[in-house]
């Protein structure tokens, strides 16, 4: 069933501010959730590159539903760019430059919702594949170079996919449980509803992802760590936190470049305090037999503790903000920022 909506005149009513807020929140915060969905799909499937691409549209979602809510054309630019703002100061790991991102995405939501008066769940669906993959595109402009052109038309691909299903089509049976549960009032000219297993379903869903979020910020997420700390857990002797400073520790310097499935970096220098000091001060036991370097967000890499104990060139560095594992000889993806844990097992 389709509904009209009217395209709005005039200022922003402050039931259409209060929305647009909750909205870009909820979005915000759960943005650095959804990554670490994306990484840990990654790990799972020992691929790496994909599951990001794939859960993407969950990050359109927001200015979906604030543009169908609020029905005024720059209701979706303003979520995203408001999203984008809260995920920056929620310890997003992208910097300023995701407030750039989420606007575009909400520009296309905009754009893709304004194509015609009568809005359809196949042009809701449209608008999230265009939101959705404007997220690839721009993040390989500003950060990548290089990428194969069949490696960007595969995540492409994936995020289109992602934005319509996930993006789309589930803020099209979100706006309508909220509608007809008098969460929030809209002005449809036609009632939808939705089949009871597409209520359940949805509901499912929502219930599962929540859930998984309380868990990722009680157990996972870790953005108030002092800046230079790392702590060192597990099957170690001495577990005292590791502290970056130039007169407690020998600093290492090497030249690197990093090779990632999507990233490169072209060869520099890098100082640092050597893995191998840090751990050998450690002291891990006999039975230990790798090391889990983790993120603040819940990222992570596994290695070998034999080859990090010979390899002098695994380096911890400092840029004044967070520490940073620089990796010589291994693959982009172990090159992990904002490390806050040394796990040894």
């Amino acid at each position: 069933m389709n509904a009209v909506r009217g395209e709005g005149r005039g200022r922003l009513e402050i039931r259409d501010l209060v929305l647009i807020a909750l909205l870009s929140a909820a979005g915000g915060v759960l943005s650095t959730y959804i990554g670490y969905l994306g990484n840990l799909v990654n790990r799972m499937f020992g691929v790496p590159f994909g599951a990001g691409q794939i859960i993407a549209g969950f990050h359109v979602i927001w200015p979906l539903l604030a543009r169908a809510l609020v029905g005024r054309f720059g209701s979706g630019t303003l979520t995203g760019l408001t999203k984008g703002a809260v995920e920056l100061f929620t310890g997003g790991t992208h910097g300023a430059v995701i407030v750039f991102i989420s606007a575009i995405e909400g520009l296309f939501v905009d754009v893709g919702l304004s194509v015609t008066r009568r809005r359809s769940l196949p042009t809701t669906m449209l608008a999230g594949a265009l939101a959705s993959a404007s997220n690839v595109v721009v993040f390989q402009a500003i950060y990548f170079s290089g990428v194969a052109l069949g490696f960007l038309g595969t995540m492409v691909g994936l995020a289109l996919v992602s934005g319509a299903v996930f993006g789309g089509y589930l803020a099209w049976d979100l706006e309508t449980l909220l509608v007809r549960s008098r969460v929030v009032a809209a002005k449809p000219s036609e009632p939808r509803s939705l089949s009871p297993w597409r209520r359940g379903a949805v509901l499912l869903l929502v219930g599962a992802f929540l859930a998984g979020a309380v868990g990722f910020y009680v157990l996972v997420f870790d953005p108030f760590s002092s800046p230079g700390t790392a702590e060192v857990q597990g099957a170690v002797e001495v577990t005292d936190p590791f502290f970056y400073s130039e007169d407690a520790w020998t600093e290492r310097t090497v030249n690197a470049e990093l090779r990632g499935s999507a990233t490169y970096v072209p060869p520099a220098n890098y100082t640092g305090i050597p893995l191998q000091a840090i751990l050998a001060r450690a002291s891990p036991r006999d039975e230990a037999t790798r090391l889990r370097v983790v993120a603040f967000d819940g990222y992570e890499a596994e290695f070998v503790l034999a080859d990090v104990l010979d390899d002098p060139n695994l380096l911890l560095t400092f840029d004044g903000e967070a520490l940073r594992l620089v990796a010589p000889g291994y693959d982009g993806a172990y090159w992990v920022r904002q490390v806050v844990r040394l796990v040894v097992e």
